[in-house]
């Protein structure tokens, strides 16, 4: 029995450090330039959170918010490159 639960420990840990974790930050936390091109691609938008996550070892930001009524979320390197919209 204690193997069993060892087992299922060791196993639950993998899964949980192999996900990408998602952190909110306040904005002060977000780099000017990530702000700056958010700002151009999205001048009407307001902002209901800002997320963080690590991917291929580069720190990504999300920026959540509502354009026409929808929840949608951009991501950004840290240099304001855009990556994606979804």
């Amino acid at each position: 029995m204690k193997k069993l639960f060892l087992v299922a420990l060791l196993f639950s840990a993998m899964v949980v450090s192999s996900c990408s974790s998602h952190t909110e930050i306040k904005e002060d936390k977000v780099p000017g330039a990530v702000i700056t091109a958010f700002k151009e691609k999205y001048p009407t938008a307001v902002i209901s959170k800002w997320i963080t996550e690590k991917k291929d070892g580069k720190t990504i930001y999300e920026a959540v918010f509502k354009e026409n009524g929808e929840e949608v979320e951009a991501e950004f390197n840290a240099d304001g490159s855009f990556i994606k919209e979804h």
